[in-house]
């Protein structure tokens, strides 16, 4: 996670915002639309996690926490903020992946701006 916040500080403007986005899977669907508050509690410690890390690295950015599928949330956030550079980070191929595509082809196909695609060990 530091490659990528380091990356995108590095590729963001003047007075740009950095936004760290994190989906959370595996809630119920009805918690997805009207979370109740065992899924407010894991997005909240969600956030103070990622602050954590943020606080740790001495990096600054806007966290954004939502349950859903990655790539919807990556996408979702990206046109709610005006992203104009999405930075994601690939890994290890895996079989589901070559059937079903990854979360990185699905935000390069449908994010409102370029995305930037950081591999594994650079």
């Amino acid at each position: 996670m530091e490659k990528l916040i380091e990356a995108g500080h590095q590729m963001l403007a003047p007075n740009g915002n950095l936004y760290l986005v994190h989906a959370v899977e595996g809630l119920p669907s009805s918690s997805v639309r009207s979370p109740d508050g065992w899924a407010v509690g894991v997005i909240a410690d969600t956030e103070n996690r990622l602050t954590e890390l943020l606080h740790e690295a001495g990096q600054q950015a806007f966290i954004r926490v939502r349950a859903g599928h990655p790539s919807d949330v990556i996408v979702s956030v990206a046109k709610d903020v005006g992203a104009d550079l999405v930075v994601i980070g690939a890994h290890r191929d895996d079989v589901l992946e070559h059937i079903f595509g990854s979360v990185v082809d699905h935000v390069i196909q449908r994010a409102p701006c370029s995305v930037l695609v950081l591999r594994p060990g650079t």
